[in-house]
């Protein structure tokens, strides 16, 4: 894959790291192997837990690469769709997934975090948000469904309307993130989440991440 890294650990704990400087900007490849991943990801029975992650220390991942994002809606439609069947795959996961948010996640950053069970991000200059109302654009990632889902339809209208983008400590106060924590704890809070996942019986996890998701 030439955008990110899969690898799977002894104890079950996969992890997928989004590796595309300087920003890991989001095109039709990028999209393609998170869709592959994801795909490989669900049929692997040995897999408890999946962390996705970003190689670069500034940044989750940013929203879509607009040198390919095209200008008339025709050009646009073909990423759009891309970005929902990646999105959804993602979600399609059995086993718990869980995105590691070290730097800025913002548009399609912030969505590929959306489609994740778990959140963890870290305090500091890192934000998180869905601006794409300040470009003219409508996120297309699935956030103007699965953010009211998870903060409440009036915390998500503040965040697609105006194009805020906001810190660890806000994101974990309205319920965006599960866990903010300092940019040193970050890996080990997310690999102790991840450990006591993977720790639980694997049949019980899937069935319940399952039933919630009917």
């Amino acid at each position: 894959m030439e955008r990110l890294r899969l690898t799977i650990g002894d104890s079950g704990i996969a992890e997928v790291v989004l590796d595309r400087p300087p920003a890991n900007a989001i095109d039709l490849v990028t999209l393609a192997e998170v869709k592959e991943a994801a795909q490989a990801l669900s049929l692997d029975r040995s897999v408890r837990v999946v962390l996705l992650k970003s190689a670069l220390e500034h940044i989750f991942a940013g929203g879509f690469d607009l040198d390919f994002l095209g200008e008339s809606w025709d050009e646009m439609l073909p990423m759009i769709r891309a970005f929902h069947e990646a999105a959804n795959a993602w979600v399609r996961i059995p086993s718990p997934t869980i995105a590691v948010i070290r730097g800025h996640a913002a548009g399609g950053g912030c969505e590929l975090a959306l489609a994740c069970d778990f959140r963890v991000m870290a305090r500091g200059r890192a934000t998180i948000g869905v601006p794409e109302v300040k470009l003219g654009l409508l996120p297309s990632g699935g956030g103007t469904t699965r953010l009211p889902r998870l903060i409440g339809r009036a915390a998500a209208l503040d965040l697609l309307l105006r194009g805020r983008l906001i810190g660890a400590d806000e994101a974990e106060r309205i319920g965006l993130i599960n866990v903010a924590t300092e940019p040193q704890d970050l890996d080990r809070v997310a690999q102790e989440l991840a450990a006591e996942l993977a720790a639980l019986p694997p049949l019980a996890i899937r069935e319940i991440k399952r039933c919630v998701d009917l």
